[in-house]
């Protein structure tokens, strides 16, 4: 068990770590959105800052599988709207990040909030049916939004898989489509994201040790995403992620 961890119990801490990379492999190749699940998770098991950090391997890996089964549905337009917007959003995450004295305790329940949310948004704009609100993703300034927030989040929390699925969702893409799409963009955030990651100190020779010992439950869920995209029920399994992202993040909160 890695000595940064930040529970005691060697089997709860490998069962919660095994879940999270497996819900980062099924999100990447399966559900999209499953995956937000890992991030409160993580936090529970390392220091919240260190975990968006010793996340990220994991994620990119992810995606690198992602990009592999769905490379050839990726809808470059709707990538290239957005991704401008997300950088300047990582660029201010990292300064937040780097130069504001948010304690561990704040950051914790920081994760949690942006979670919830995340999830409150997704839902809104899955429901809503109303014809002003359908025109609006197809403007310049709603990718601006997206694209500004998604960076924001995915810097500080990784919790920025909700905000692109509003967006990409909003635009009434094919299911292969949205997956492919997914993916090239997260594959592309989230490589830009290394280099500020190393340099707050979160992606260490130590963490990529563990990083590398989470690849087979990596693989196990992006095989089981593969296999099971087309046939299950979408609206049940997104439920029960839900549910428990909801849990884990009140869990970061109210702890």
């Amino acid at each position: 068990m890695p000595a940064f961890s930040n529970i005691d119990s060697p089997t709860m801490f490998w069962i919660l770590a095994f879940v999270s990379a497996f819900f980062i492999g099924f999100s990447k190749s399966g559900i999209s959105g499953a995956g937000i699940l890992a991030i409160p998770l993580m936090a529970c098991i390392f220091p919240p800052k260190e975990s968006t950090g010793i996340l990220l391997p994991m994620l990119i890996m992810g995606d690198i599988i992602g990009v592999y089964f769905y490379r050839q549905h990726a809808q470059w337009k709707h990538i290239l709207r957005a991704l401008p917007w997300a950088f300047v959003g990582i660029a201010a995450g990292w300064a937040f990040m780097k130069y504001s004295d948010i304690s561990q305790a704040d950051f914790k329940k920081y994760i949690g909030v942006v979670v919830i949310v995340m999830l409150i948004i997704g839902e809104w704009f899955n429901r809503t049916n109303d014809e002003k609100t359908q025109k609006v993703p197809h403007t310049w300034w709603f990718a601006a939004i997206i694209g500004v927030t998604g960076g924001i989040t995915t810097m500080t929390a990784n919790a920025a898989g909700p905000v692109f699925a509003i967006y990409l969702l909003s635009l009434s893409l094919p299911k292969e489509n949205f997956i492919g799409t997914t993916a090239w963009i997260f594959f592309i955030l989230n490589t830009s994201k290394v280099l500020f990651s190393w340099d707050l100190g979160f992606i260490t020779k130590e963490t990529l040790v563990f990083n590398a010992e989470m690849i087979p439950a990596l693989v196990i869920g992006s095989f089981v995403g593969v296999k099971t995209v087309k046939y299950i029920k979408n609206n049940t399994f997104s439920m029960l992620v839900k549910v428990f992202a909801i849990l884990a993040a009140a869990y970061l909160i109210f702890k």
